[in-house]
């Protein structure tokens, strides 16, 4: 395989925003270890999850949760096998119809052009206190 690059990183991100799990399958190693900062009672399918195929279970959650409406990498940062990014992103809640718009960081390291880690860091304050704020002015109305 060749160097990691910019463009590589992105075409994954491209691949989950778009569901296309089958694509992302091939990025992913099979022995990831996979962690997302976030609280389980506001995104219950992130957290810890080791293994390709629990690592795609999660991506598919949240698909069914939620309507990836953007998922913007606004910085993309690569060095040998690692990759960093901040993103922007922007979902909604299928069920309620309520969206969210928040920021993350993501930090990746490949092997053989598959991610074998992944770290994630995301804004979940925000996207909570923007889903709560739709939720009074609704009651307000």
């Amino acid at each position: 395989m060749g160097a990691l690059s910019e463009r590589r990183v992105r075409e994954i991100y491209e691949q989950f925003a778009h569901r296309r799990l089958n694509d992302l399958e091939h990025a992913i190693d099979e022995n990831i270890d996979f962690l997302s900062h976030a609280p389980a009672d506001i995104f219950p399918y992130l957290g810890r999850r080791r293994g390709q195929a629990e690592v795609l279970r999660a991506f598919t959650e949240v698909h069914e949760e939620l309507e990836v409406l953007s998922f913007w990498p606004l910085t993309t940062v690569v060095n040998e096998d690692r990759a960093a990014l901040s993103v922007i992103v922007k979902v909604k809640d299928r069920a309620t119809e309520r969206s969210a718009h928040y920021r993350a960081a993501h930090f990746l390291r490949f092997r053989d052009d598959r991610i074998i880690e992944c770290c994630a860091i995301i804004d979940s304050l925000d996207a909570a206190r923007q889903l709560a704020r739709q939720e009074t002015a609704v009651q307000d109305s």
